[in-house]
């Protein structure tokens, strides 16, 4: 490292020796280096956009031919924050051309060096989003909504780290201790760490979203606080639509020590229906009754037969009614083709009962009296009109 920094600095004396003997040529003096500075800065303008509209227009070019998308996306994030650090180059040496004073002099190079590790931190900031695009196919792996949420974790973790660094690394350019600076933080630390515990805690619950698969952007949950479709899978919480369109912020701790169901993973959608048939009817009429009920199953084309349960059973007698239990599932998962499978079957079920004769029981009392009292008997007798002859 220190044999790289030797070479670097014999190099930029070099550039600097060589620029010093142009400016001699053209007279030397102030005049003459100020020139000379603005010939630098032009020059360092036109290699600026050469080396944007040329070098790097042809490596993403050639990038897009051979199919490598991701290493032509990162040249586009590496194109502004270059095109500065080249100015910043040129500013550098037409500085060093103008041979000002030590306390302007070393002010501006600090601020040059500061300027350059900054663009180099933001064209390593800007270049995340396009590594993260090209890892589609192995976060694609998890499924699309839950990579969509992985990628957006992995951008804003490493933008995090990046923007540390580079603080970090600013600090030390401006003289300060980092370590002892961190050093110092030792007991805030234990203490910001127990204030947020918290949030250590979700965090470490959208690893386990994450990890366990546990539900993705779109599924259908159900947890004890709450029901709806998953918007947004957080490094801290979980955003859900509510079927009442209400957004739920839930923290991802919560969620993770909770129960959760997620209805978007199931195979088969279940049918529970009871029929309730007149107690007039028959026993060879609810005998046809259950066996057309088992054969439209079987044959009905939107109904599983497989890896399901499938059952028509007479269940009990009711209080008005002997109830016939159908439990079945549907091929569909799909909330609006599964009702429209269920308005069909409970039309066809009707037209079964129909055709044997049937029909369906309601709700009813009967009410027998078997003799009334001998007073009220009188009292409405005696309460009869009486006509009057005059």
């Amino acid at each position: 490292m220190d044999e790289i920094s030797n070479e670097l600095d014999s190099l930029n004396t070099e550039v600097i020796d060589q620029m010093n003997s142009w400016v001699d040529l053209l007279g030397g003096g102030e005049v003459g280096r100020l020139v000379g500075a603005v010939l630098v800065l032009f020059v360092f303008f036109v290699f600026k956009r050469v080396l944007v509209r040329g070098v790097l227009g042809v490596l993403r070019r050639i990038a897009h031919q051979t199919e490598r998308s991701m290493i032509a996306n990162v040249l586009d994030a590496f194109a502004l924050p270059l095109q500065v650090l080249v100015m910043l180059l040129g500013a550098y040496f037409a500085v060093e051309l103008l041979d000002l004073p030590v306390a302007i002099d070393a002010p501006l190079i600090e601020a040059i060096h500061i300027a350059a590790m900054f663009c180099v931190f933001w064209a390593l900031f800007r270049a995340v989003e396009p590594v993260a695009v090209s890892l589609n196919s192995l976060i694609g792996r998890f499924g699309a909504g839950l990579g969509d949420d992985l990628r957006q974790f992995f951008i804003r973790g490493v933008k995090t780290l990046i923007v540390v660094i580079g603080f970090v690394i600013f600090l030390e350019g401006w003289g300060i201790d980092v370590s002892a600076f961190l050093g110092g933080l030792g007991l805030a630390g234990m203490a910001v760490a127990l204030a947020a515990k918290d949030s250590v805690a979700n965090i470490f619950g959208g690893l386990t979203i994450f990890a366990d698969n546990l539900y993705k952007r779109g599924d259908w949950i159900e947890t004890p606080h709450f029901e709806g479709t998953v918007e947004e899978v957080g490094l801290r919480a979980t955003k859900v639509r509510t079927f009442a369109k209400a957004l739920v912020t839930m923290p991802n701790a919560q969620i993770v020590d909770s129960p959760v169901i997620n209805w978007s993973r199931m195979t088969h959608r279940r049918i529970k229906m009871v029929i309730g048939l007149e107690y007039r009817t028959t026993a060879k009429q609810m005998e046809r009754i259950v066996e057309k009920l088992r054969d439209f199953l079987k044959n009905d084309d939107d109904v599983a037969q497989t890896d399901v349960a499938q059952m028509v059973h007479l269940s009990d007698f009711g209080a008005s009614s002997i109830n016939i239990d159908l439990y079945y599932f549907t091929k569909t998962t799909d909330w609006v083709t599964w009702r429209e499978i269920r308005n069909r079957h409970i039309i066809a079920f009707k037209r079964i009962v129909e055709e044997e004769d049937a029909a369906f029981a309601f709700p009813s009392q009967s009410l027998y009296v078997e003799s009334l009292p001998d007073n009220l008997v009188d009292t409405q007798n005696d309460q009869r009109p009486t006509r009057q002859i005059g």
